[in-house]
């Protein structure tokens, strides 16, 4: 007798698979043909009982959950046919439940083979029963075998050598699965174990990388101060120097009322001493004084407004503060016999601070005003022109100072930058004007060189004038 796992059975037998599922069916035929077996497929156990009438089987592969009858029906059938009692039978099983192999041993099954199957197993399985096939008159009607499992009686036919193959193929295939079940355990705690380690080698790669993200942001933070804190001084400095730029200015704007003022009270004391001292002139002379220092309050007034902070946008005529910004510095310019032409093609609204627009055009005269003085230019002339285009209320302001030099020009909005020494400019004069504009106006100032000299230009989105 061939012993379990050994493959000798006579290759060219038919063998018969009752398997309702045709993909399951086909890979079962494959094998067996590349084994040289011959192969019928029958659909269910109806199918497979009308299969055997025609030609008997030296052996039986059958499903167990199959429509019409099942794999356990057809067994039972099978093993209480006189002629077919000793035909093996291997039923397809999961092997989930205990009672299955209590019924396969009630029904008279002489093997196991569970799904999904190993092609070798199934092979030596299939050999083994063929080499050791019964005779018919051992397959004869054996006492019942009483047998209580789990609340419910079964009765069992099997003859002792059939339920010793049928135990001993499932204690092979519970073998099997035990040690699939200890290498997949193992594989897995391997696995287990990669994941551990992998699981620290990333937890001390993030520690390093929140630690360094850490130090980076402190890092920022303090980057963060430190420009605050410039801008904010930045913002003082050029406050201050504005401020110091419009205080010459006022003097400029007060000088020549000052010596009007003095001329008119010499003029009383001179008239006086002559004896031509008359009530009339006293009148005309006190009213042409307050005239005057009407003049210079408004003056105070005007500067006061230039500083004044503003909180909220507001809509503003560009031409009117074109304006008022050279009252308050065209004395400063006249005095340098510089002279200034206004073009006004546009009549336009803008929408920002008006006070910080005008600090932006007083820079760049100022600009323009010391570039003229530092390169000693006798006819000095800057022309201011305002206009629309696509959208834009657009404002030049061009001179004839001789330009930007080209390697600085792209500089000269930098913060600190300078090209006068340090007792004569911040450099951030034209840096702020640039925030005022560009930050605060979503507007944009840029600056380029003409034939004979520099235009900057100011463009903000234009509203039609009201």
């Amino acid at each position: 007798m061939a012993g379990i796992g050994e493959t000798t059975g006579n290759k060219g037998e038919k063998i018969i698979i009752v398997e309702d599922s045709p993909t399951q069916a086909e890979q079962l035929k494959h094998i067996l043909e590349r084994r040289s077996y011959g192969v019928s497929i029958a659909r269910d156990g109806k199918a497979a009982l009308a299969v055997m009438e025609a030609e008997r089987p030296a052996l039986i592969i059958s499903d167990i959950v199959m429509p019409k009858m099942d794999g356990y029906e057809l067994c039972r059938r099978i093993k209480s046919h006189l002629e077919w009692c000793n035909i093996p039978i291997i039923l397809l099983t999961s092997l989930s439940d205990p009672q299955d192999v209590i019924k396969g041993l009630e029904c008279g099954a002489d093997n196991f083979i569970t799904k999904p199957f190993d092609e070798d197993e199934l092979v030596s399985r299939i050999g083994y029963l063929l080499a050791n096939r019964y005779e018919k008159g051992e397959c004869a009607a054996q006492p019942d075998l009483k047998i209580a499992f789990a609340g419910q009686e079964y009765a069992i036919t099997a003859g002792r050598r059939q339920i010793l193959d049928l135990l001993l193929s499932t204690y092979e295939t519970a073998i099997r699965k035990n040690n699939e079940l200890i290498r997949a355990r193992d594989e897995l705690n391997g696995m287990n174990d990669q994941l551990e380690e992998r699981v620290r080698e990333r937890t001390a790669k993030l520690s390093r990388t929140m630690e360094l993200l850490r130090a980076e942001t402190a890092e920022r933070v303090r980057t963060a101060e430190e420009l605050c804190n410039k801008d904010r001084i930045m913002m003082q400095q050029g406050r201050q120097a504005a401020m110091g730029e419009m205080i010459g200015n006022i003097a400029h704007q007060w000088r020549q009322p000052l010596n009007t003022l003095g001329l008119h009270i010499q003029k009383l004391e001179l008239f006086y001493e002559l004896g031509s001292f008359s009530k009339e002139l006293l009148t005309d002379t006190v009213g042409e004084s307050m005239l005057l220092i009407d003049h210079m309050s408004q003056t105070i007034d005007d500067f006061r407004d230039f500083f004044r902070p503003e909180k909220e946008k507001t809509n503003f005529n560009v031409n009117e503060v074109i304006r008022k910004t050279m009252t308050l510095v065209e004395d400063s310019l006249k005095s340098q016999m510089i002279s200034v032409d206004i073009e006004t093609e546009d009549d336009a609204q803008v929408n920002g601070y008006p006070n910080e627009y005008s600090q932006v055009i007083v820079n760049i005269l100022m600009n323009a005003r010391d570039a003229f003085y530092e390169r000693k230019i006798d006819d000095g002339r800057i022309a201011i022109k305002t206009f629309a285009d696509d959208g834009k209320a657009v404002v030049t302001i061009t001179d004839n100072a001789g330009g930007i030099p080209g390697e600085i020009i792209e500089k000269i909005f930098d913060p600190y930058f300078s090209t006068k020494g340090p007792d004569k400019g911040t450099g951030i004069g034209l840096n702020m004007a640039k925030n005022i504009i560009e930050t605060n106006m979503n507007g944009r100032l840029t600056a380029r060189n003409t034939g004979d000299g520099a235009e900057f230009k100011i463009e903000t989105e234009r509203f039609p004038a009201s």
